[in-house]
């Protein structure tokens, strides 16, 4: 129809992926695609819209600033009336929102008011939630402020980990940018206002990732499982390398030693590192610095009775600076014990 309305849909991420290709799918792609530039190639979970866009004939513009000139130039050049935002970590400016008619609409994984802010995927497993929602709302001059449109809970297992939850989101997404999007285009959205406890989650930077192994195993595990794939990763240090614990599990059945120190898990060479309550923590893929991942007992370094590196408190104290937010994560941990050892390669 020669008067329907336009819509363009930003995503710099894989998160937005699965939507996108839905949209097309069904003959209701977006006019415009905008995703981040190349230099924000290391942002999590990056991909470059470029070979979607183009198998698809859809316009595409990289950008590194949504606010910025050549985007709402683009806006106007290709007569947008919606904005819809499925993976972007800055905040759209209100002169960008008023120049569409119909403003524009995000996404994001929590249920809305509580977990408002950043990196709410790793922050749903450090908090150990067992239930949570990706949530549809109408953006608005307060960032995750707007009013809701639709949003979808659904249940959390115990043991899930980062890489599960993204991907079990990116679907989510595009359910209820697909169920949606014919009523923003009409105008015709619900708006429902954010009503209940408002929480805002910090921002996560890689070193907050640095595993406390005095603390108890589920404490390490959970970590492990909240910075897996597409995050950096949960890391110890090893005589003075970086070792990044890409994927494990927790096991109450072998014999620990002190906090830190390398156990034999298994058969071969299978290890496990000792947690401060005695457990051990099995890795099953891990990286040494900036390496690719491997199989722990390939790696001859790690020989029981070593020992990780004890972290210096300042460390430590980077570690804990962005507590938990509402979990009361501190009630779970030991009193910190000194690591032993620090070895050679």
């Amino acid at each position: 129809m020669p008067d329907r309305r336009r819509y363009c849909y930003v995503s710099g991420l894989r998160l937005g992926i699965p939507a996108l290709e839905e949209l097309c799918a069904q003959g209701r792609p977006p006019s415009l695609v905008i995703s981040y530039s190349p230099e924000l190639a290391h942002c999590c979970g990056y991909v470059d819209y470029e070979e979607i866009t183009r198998r698809h004939d859809l316009p595409h513009l990289h950008a590194t600033d949504v606010n910025e000139d050549q985007v709402r130039d683009a806006l106007a050049a290709h007569r947008i009336d919606l904005m819809v935002v499925a993976g972007w970590s800055q905040p759209i400016h209100e002169q960008v929102l008023a120049s569409l008619p119909l403003g524009g609409v995000g996404l994001h994984p929590a249920p809305l008011p509580v977990g408002r802010g950043r990196s709410p995927i790793p922050w749903t497993i450090l908090r150990d939630m067992r239930t949570s929602a990706v949530s549809l709302y109408h953006l608005s001059r307060t960032p995750q402020a707007g009013d809701i449109v639709d949003r979808l809970r659904f249940d959390l297992p115990p043991d899930i980990t980062a890489t599960g939850l993204y991907e079990q989101v990116s679907h989510l997404q595009s359910e209820l940018i697909v169920r949606n999007l014919d009523a923003l285009l009409e105008g015709r959205a619900p708006r429902s206002p954010q009503t209940g406890h408002v929480s805002v989650w910090p921002r996560r930077r890689p070193s907050d990732g640095h595993l406390d192994l005095t603390a108890a195993g589920r404490d390490v595990d959970r970590m492990v499982r909240a910075l897996a794939a597409p995050y950096p990763g949960a890391f110890a240090m090893f005589g003075g390398a970086r070792i990044t614990f890409r994927s494990g599990t927790l096991s109450t059945e072998i014999e620990g030693g002190a906090p830190g120190q390398i156990v034999a898990a298994g058969s071969g060479r299978e290890w496990g590192v000792t947690c401060g309550d005695g457990s051990v923590f099995v890795p099953d893929a891990v990286s040494v610095d900036e390496g690719v991942a491997a199989a722990p007992a390939s790696l001859a370094m790690f020989r029981p009775g070593r020992y990780f590196d004890e972290p210096s408190e300042h460390m430590l104290a980077a570690t804990r600076r962005a507590p938990i937010p509402g979990n009361g994560d501190a009630e779970h941990r030991r009193p910190a014990s000194r690591l032993q050892g620090g070895v050679e390669l």
